[in-house]
């Protein structure tokens, strides 16, 4: 009788540790589902997506109101969340944080990582410090979000959010 329940716990014990294998392989298709747009281009349109939704800026022909707005920002969030926990991963390298700030006027980040750094309250160089001045980082903004608003609609990540958005819709 003993040898049975052992068995029997032995048979649950591997069944159990069976379905632990696979759910890493869903959580790694959906890391690879998400990862599939730049940093960037995922910062920029919840960025605008934001400023639609806040009312700081006009519509446009695919997000034509504060509900559509709304439910984007829902779609996109999951990718927001894994470009954010990257970048907070690369908090604790000098040369990870260098390379955020040397490279973001060319990809439209600047302010993004300016405001991860206050977040997590990171103290920069002189260097540092003058090459992300508030002013580069409001003008970078301004020509960031003019291009995000006449391309954004023609894209593949709004192409992606349209198709995915009934997924985080509230309605039945």
């Amino acid at each position: 009788m003993c040898k049975k329940i052992n068995v029997l716990i032995l048979f649950l014990l591997l069944s159990c540790s069976h379905q632990d294998i696979k759910n890493p392989t869903s959580a790694k298709t959906d890391h690879v589902i998400i990862q599939e747009f730049s940093r960037s281009e995922v910062i920029l349109a919840s960025h605008l997506l934001t400023r639609i939704f806040d009312g700081e800026m006009a519509p446009l022909a695919c997000v034509p109101d504060r509900d559509e707005a709304s439910l984007l920002l829902r779609t996109i969030r999951p990718r927001m969340e894994v470009v954010q926990d990257d970048l907070e991963a690369m908090l604790d390298n000098q040369k990870d944080i260098d390379d955020l700030i040397k490279e973001c006027d060319q990809n439209c980040t600047c302010y993004f990582i300016d405001d991860l750094f206050r977040e997590h309250q990171l103290v920069l160089s002189k260097d540092q410090k003058k090459s992300l001045t508030q002013k580069k980082i409001k003008k970078e903004l301004n020509r960031c979000l003019s291009f995000a608003q006449n391309t954004f609609c023609q894209g593949e990540l709004y192409k992606t959010l349209d198709h995915e958005k009934s997924d985080f819709s509230f309605e039945e």
